[in-house]
């Protein structure tokens, strides 16, 4: 089987993760995830109450940003989808071209099999380009 260069690129509701074998090859869509969840409207993500306090008053609970806790849940369900396609001996590297904050996010979620096959890592969302205008945009923005 012949190992592949990783490309995904991500935001915090949509990832696509792309292979090409080499920088000659074209891009070759091996997966795509839709988190609809972390585009929700800011009315309904607003902070809400985890639990009741230690009083029994809702309203001194601890809170939590539920857009937060959506763009954990999408970093850990693509975290592990990684790692199945390290795991498989599919992907030799993996550059991330990930929207910030959520670069962050996912790299927090990353096991050391994946870390060990990262090399670059760009802070940008490129996930509104068509396949040829990303194609093109990995070759001579990124050398990838």
């Amino acid at each position: 089987m012949t190992q592949q260069h990783g490309i995904l690129v991500a935001n915090a509701s949509q990832a696509h993760l792309f292979e090409r074998s080499s920088f000659s090859e074209p891009l070759v869509q091996l997966a795509d995830w839709v988190y609809p969840a972390s585009r929700m409207p800011a009315r309904d993500t607003e902070r809400a109450p985890l639990g009741q306090s230690l009083a029994g008053r809702a309203g001194l609970a601890p809170r939590v940003d539920l857009k937060h806790l959506h763009r954990s849940a999408f970093a850990e369900e693509l975290a592990h989808d990684l790692r199945e396609a390290v795991m498989d001996y599919r992907l030799k590297s993996l550059a991330l071209i990930v929207s910030n904050p959520f670069m962050g996010e996912l790299l927090r979620h990353l096991d050391a099999s994946v870390q060990k096959v990262v090399g670059d890592k760009h802070p940008l969302d490129l996930t509104s380009l068509s396949l040829t205008d990303l194609d093109q945009r990995l070759r001579t923005d990124f050398h990838l």
